[in-house]
């Protein structure tokens, strides 16, 4: 525990502080905390005065008590007074640095990475940053209280980047704090047992998901704890008060029936959720279309004579190209750097010098084009990280905590330790404990592995994966969906692609030496030769222009990372998490791979592929048609081969044909009633039982077995 000191005067068997104050137990040392008003403090929990005491109690000191002066260790309420109040260690409310993620149009490649760098490290509250250069995706962690996703847009786009806010770390959705706090009164003759360090023992016990904080105070016979009440209710406790420590309590306070669980504006925000990203590829520019057919018809100027006239049409064609990329240039030079564009540029201006209007346009317009291609590479790159970026649950079913009533919100809002309904077909919000139900749960998501995975009471259950039976289960979560298997999953993709290989590395090392000495070159090229005549210089400017233009750096940078995130973005897609191009590379060079086969090497899909017609009773045709009007309403793998199996054969099902009284029977199939015809489907255990198996001939009874 802590001593306390007062001005000039010194705590019990703490000594003094000679500035006043308090000091800390066993150091003798002032606590930071402290004023000369406060009467009390710790060195974990902290303290509250006269002066900030109300504050204080809304979120600051989680140890001080409404209505008086001083504050309460862990374990300790001396000279705590009235209500109490304890704050969770983990409210999210707490939590100011988020992630914000930025898509900045006019990246060009891994040189413009720099530019951001300098951009964002000369403001205030920025934690890091990550780029992908290939998808112009920018991850910034910020300090929410001292800077917004929106005045960083507003800085890069000073800088015309072209950078559009795609998830603001601000908007995101918290989870509803699942901890309460709940007192406790110590009854009748059990306060003699009231042992404060054995309490402090039994308490610290638990793991921080149970308990998060406690106090006790023993003059009060009280004892206060923060809990979560799905994972640890209030009878659970007392029980085990009694069990261990003998000691009889009471409910003073159920933290759990203070606490307002309204969701209905969640429900409302989960049903608009869940619309898919667009990740239309925009085509091109009408200026550049326009530019490119001006160049085509000035290239009929080569025919000679009276068409001759027709290269001027090309100075159209660069007006209509070439702003966009010169615009680019002269924010680039004003950055003090030196890009692509900056080379066109140059090259456009040369040629047009040299009277080489053709040329010009050709320039122009073919570098409007390969930009387009570009955007084309890059738009489909984002789409393969936004699809798995789709595998993360956007909505959940709640059961709401006193109500029971089953309500859509959206799955950051799940808290730790409630119970969500997951239907068949549904995904899992968030990682849990199957608590009522068994079903089969499709994780290949997660694991690559395309067999269903049974799942009954008590299994553990990963966020993300999707519930592949027929029947509904009840899933107690156990982590928030930010902190789910499938959500871990996207944060490493993300950072994966954000990771640079050592190719890429040399690369732009490569590139910081060659653009420059390609430069030189090229200046060199033209402007030395002028000293051996018009027509000589006139040459080699033209072969100088040439020099700028194929040596340009930028393909050699850009085709690495491109590859990098191809391959990392499909294997993702099909449950292989490669972490950086460095292990991608590494793949490369392996020699002998061995590979699980369901799901590798084979499908991993059921398909019809044999059907015999046993008994005599029915045609192929007739049993193919009850086949799929059974299995229509089923969800079950097996159910879609067999209604797949009768579509390739070209059965359709007639219109007067229609199924009655559909049920599932556990662990052996479904029956039916079709216009009054009693229809099974199912496994030998179900025939076995309906004595149906018995009938069939030994040849008959070998094929089933």
């Amino acid at each position: 525990s802590s001593g306390c000191c007062s001005k000039g005067g010194s705590s019990k068997d703490q000594g003094a502080s000679a500035a006043g104050g308090c000091c800390v137990s066993k150091t003798g040392k002032n606590s930071p905390c402290c004023s000369s008003e406060a009467s009390c403090c710790t060195s974990k929990l902290g303290c509250c005065t006269k002066k900030d005491k109300q504050e204080n109690t809304v979120g600051k000191s989680p140890c001080c008590a409404t209505g008086s002066v001083g504050c309460c260790g862990k374990g300790d309420l001396k000279n705590c007074d009235g209500d109490i109040t304890l704050s969770s260690e983990d409210d999210p409310s707490s939590k100011s640095t988020k992630r914000s993620t930025f898509y900045v149009k006019e990246i060009c490649c891994a040189t413009e990475v720099a530019s951001i760098r300098s951009i964002l490290s000369r403001m205030d509250g920025i934690d890091s940053m990550s780029v992908n250069v290939t998808s112009k995706i920018l991850y910034v962690n910020h300090d929410l209280e001292k800077i917004h996703a929106s005045t960083i847009r507003d800085e890069l786009n000073r800088e015309r980047f072209g950078a559009h806010i795609e998830q603001d770390g601000a908007l995101e959705k918290e989870s509803v704090s699942s901890f309460v706090t709940s007192v406790f009164g110590v009854e009748g003759e059990s306060e003699s047992l009231l042992d404060k360090d054995a309490l402090d023992d039994f308490l610290s016990s638990y793991e921080n998901s149970l308990v998060q904080n406690f106090v006790v105070d023993v003059p009060g016979r009280r004892i206060v704890i923060v809990h979560n009440p799905f994972l640890m209710p209030l009878n659970s406790i007392m029980e085990e008060l009694s069990a261990k420590l003998q000691l009889q309590t009471s409910v003073v306070r159920d933290g759990s029936e203070e606490i307002v669980w309204d969701f209905s504006s969640e429900a409302a925000e989960a049903k608009r959720d869940g619309s898919s990203p667009d990740n239309t590829e925009h085509g091109l520019r009408p200026t550049v279309i326009l530019s490119g057919m001006l160049w085509i018809v000035s290239m009929l100027s080569f025919i000679g004579g009276d068409w001759q006239y027709l290269q001027y049409v090309a100075l159209l064609s660069v007006a209509f190209g070439l702003p966009p990329i010169a615009l680019k240039a002269a924010v680039t030079l004003r950055r003090c750097r030196f890009d692509v564009n900056c080379l066109m540029t140059f090259a456009v201006i040369g040629a047009l010098a040299l009277q080489e209007y053709t040329e010009a346009a050709a320039v122009t317009f073919l570098f409007a084009l390969s930009e387009w291609l570009e955007a084309r590479a890059t738009s489909r790159a984002r789409s393969a990280l936004s699809a798995i970026v789709q595998l993360r649950p956007e909505t959940a079913n709640l059961i709401h905590p006193q109500t029971g009533e089953v309500i859509v919100v959206p799955a950051a809002k799940v808290p730790v330790g409630c119970l969500v309904s997951v239907k068949a077909g549904d995904q899992i919000p968030s990682d849990g404990i199957v608590s009522e139900g068994s079903t089969t749960v499709d994780e290949s998501s997660l694991t690559g592995e395309s067999r269903p995975v049974r799942k009954n009471t008590n299994d553990v259950v990963s966020g993300g994966t999707i519930n592949s039976g027929n029947t509904q289960i009840t899933v107690r979560t156990t982590a928030l969906a930010e902190d789910s298997a499938v959500a871990r999953l996207i944060r490493l993709v993300e950072e994966a692609q954000a990771n640079r290989s050592q190719t890429e590395q040399v690369v732009d090392k490569f590139a910081q030496v060659y653009t420059p000495f390609t430069l030189l070159v090229a200046i060199s090229m033209c402007t030395f030769p002028w000293i051996w005549g018009k027509e000589t210089g006139r040459e080699w400017v033209e072969l100088g222009l040439v020099v700028i233009v194929v040596a340009c750096p930028c393909a050699l940078i850009i085709s690495t990372p491109v590859t990098y995130v191809a391959g990392l973005a499909a294997t993702a897609q099909k449950g292989v998490l490669i972490k950086g191009g460095a292990h991608l590379e590494a793949l490369g060079a392996l020699k002998t791979i061995c590979f699980d086969k369901t799901g590798t090497l084979t499908r991993g899909k059921f398909s019809l592929l044999h059907l015999d017609v046993m008994g005599g009773s029915s045609s192929r045709h007739r049993a193919l048609q009850y086949l799929a009007l059974m299995e229509q309403r089923a969800s079950h793998p097996l159910g879609q081969a067999l209604v797949e199996g009768a579509r390739n054969e070209g059965v359709e099902v007639p219109k007067n044909l229609f199924v009655r009284n559909h049920t599932f029977l556990p662990g052996e199939g479904i029956v039916g009633n079709i216009n009054g015809t009693s229809v099974h489907v199912g496994n030998k255990r179900l025939f076995e039982r309906l004595g149906l198996f018995a009938l069939l001939s030994d040849s008959d009874k070998a094929k089933v077995a």
